[in-house]
């Protein structure tokens, strides 16, 4: 042991007697993946001990960690030696080994990526590991990523061989596809004005009737195809090979325009798509009022200044309706006065139980909203059974003018009657130039006999020849009215009378063809016309 120890310390002390192993190789080389890159080696020396000039000299490269007795080298030059599989044909040791030791590397992999030791054997003793003298070989990889601005650029790979002053290169024109992208929406609410770039609001609000144009760009290559949909429905689309925007023209916004409004663009690569929720504002409009009673619907879509008459203690139920944008504000006044909401959650209804006479006026409804406003009114008249009953001659009157003015038909008959009948018929109908000769309220029959025993005086009237007995008459169907006392004056007897009796309305209608002056009647044997009495 002391014997080597004190050698090195010889040989180290001085040079001249024994040199030492030296080695010049960078400690690091970078390469990207799938180049070539030469590792530059030098030997400066090495002890002259053991071999001579004839002496052939081999060198190694090994991957560290190796074992030189057993794991194959990447690279050498002594023949017949195995090499690694991976490393054959790509590594190769270059140089004479009396002065050179370099290493090239051929189509550079990812998993090159190591440290490298240098190993010399020449003769029987210099057989030595340069591991103090190790290089890394980096690999790197080639990363370029081709942008959407770089589409249309040149792109130059050039190699230097500087040692032989020889170089190479090859320039390529970039085509870049991507995906849509930039995808932008802009809108224009007047058709001379500019567009302007919709922001991240997801809403827009414009007005009825405004004038509203949108537009949607999106930058893609290959050019997208672009569309606009109103929900599931689509309402356009450009062609793949036309322009990079697609504009949607709404001339006169209407109320079924509103509603969510995407825009798509779609091409091989991928698709971008937008949308908006457009709100179409507008007043009220087309509001109408609901008259029920009992659940039952007896009035609706009437204009402004309509009349109902409704009997004493009936109960009605107002419900006014709009359409508008915002919802508008509903209320109920009478004669100027708001009414207070019967559902205070719904102030368009309003419940108007028990009708009394006080309730006689004008309802009116309003709608109204930040653009606008609209109402309808309603007059209300109240009457009760007693009144519509004193009134029944005239309304009798009027229904039977309208019945003759729609052409309703009377049964004419012509009969022969003998003269002094016909004289005696004539003699009442000169003193009447209307068509009706009484319309009346008849009492019931017990009533009237009791009235005629009451006035014998009174002429009683022979019925018709065709008249048939009351009991054998069509009984008419009476009109329903809910019967109600009225405010005013305590009744009188007569008026008891009538209420116990409860008389029933009758009238009759006379219908003459035509008649002549008294004077220009015919002779004695002349034929009378006469119309048939009919009671309803």
């Amino acid at each position: 042991m002391l014997l080597p120890l004190l050698l090195a310390v010889l040989w180290g002390g001085s040079g001249a007697l024994y040199p030492k192993f030296q080695l010049q190789v960078p400690k690091s080389v970078s390469v990207q993946e799938g180049l070539c890159v030469v590792v530059s080696c030098s030997l400066i020396t090495y002890p002259q001990r053991g071999w001579t000039h004839a002496t052939p000299a081999h060198g190694y490269w090994f991957r560290n960690p190796a074992n030189t007795d057993t794991d194959p080298p990447v690279a050498t030059n002594k023949p017949g030696q195995k090499v690694q599989k991976d490393t054959q044909g790509r590594f190769q040791l270059l140089g004479n080994l009396s002065q050179s030791c370099s290493l090239l590397i051929r189509d550079v992999q990812m998993e090159d990526a190591a440290s490298y030791f240098f190993r010399l054997e020449r003769g029987s003793y210099v057989q030595y590991n340069f591991k103090e003298n190790m290089f890394y070989l980096e690999v790197t990889v080639l990363t370029l990523t081709p942008r959407p601005q770089d589409h249309g650029t040149e792109l130059t790979c050039r190699v230097d061989f500087s040692r032989k002053g020889v170089s190479t290169e090859k320039t390529v024109r970039l085509s870049v596809a991507y995906a849509p992208r930039d995808l932008v929406v802009s809108t224009s609410r007047a058709n001379v004005s500019a567009l302007e770039p919709w922001g991240n609001s997801p809403h827009l609000a414009v007005q009825k009737g405004q004038f509203l144009r949108l537009l949607c760009a999106a930058d893609s290559l290959p050019l997208a195809t672009l569309s606009w949909a109103l929900e599931d429905r689509v309402l356009s689309w450009s062609h793949p090979s036309g322009s990079r925007t697609l504009e949607l023209v709404l001339p006169g916004v209407k109320a079924e325009d509103a509603g969510r409004y995407t825009c798509q663009a779609e091409n091989r690569l991928g698709a971008q798509s937008r949308s908006l929720d457009l709100s179409v504002q507008y007043a009220p409009e087309n509001l109408r009022v609901v008259v029920s009673q009992a659940n039952r619907t007896v009035l609706e879509n009437f204009g402004n200044d309509t009349s109902l008459v409704v009997l004493e203690g009936q109960s009605l139920r107002l419900l006014c309706v709009t359409h508008s944008n915002p919802p508008a504000r509903l209320s109920w006044a009478r004669g100027g006065q708001t009414l207070s909401p019967s559902q205070p959650s719904d102030p368009g209804v309003l419940e108007l139980p028990q009708i009394q006479t006080e309730h006689e006026g004008e309802f009116t409804c309003q709608a109204q909203n930040p653009l606008g406003s609209q109402y309808l009114s309603l007059s209300l008249s109240v009457v009760c059974e007693k009144k519509l009953i004193s009134n029944g001659v005239f309304v009798a009157i009027g229904l039977m003018t309208l019945l003759f003015l729609c052409l309703i038909p009377i049964a004419v008959k012509t009969l022969r009657k003998k003269r002094t009948q016909a004289e005696t018929l004539r003699s009442r109908l000169s003193r009447r130039s209307t068509i009706l000769d009484y319309i009346n309220v008849i009492p019931k029959p017990g009533l009237l006999a009791q009235k005629r025993k009451a006035n014998p005086s009174s002429p009683s009237r022979p019925p018709p020849p065709d008249a048939h007995p009351p009991e054998s008459r069509h009984k008419q169907k009476e009109p329903y009215y809910v019967s109600y006392s009225c405010p005013g004056p305590k009744a009188s007897t007569q008026d008891a009378e009538y209420e116990n009796n409860q008389e029933e309305l009758h009238y009759a209608v006379l219908n003459f063809p035509g008649h002549r002056p008294w004077e220009t009647q015919g002779s004695k044997d002349a034929h009378s016309d006469y119309a048939e009495i009919q009671l309803h």
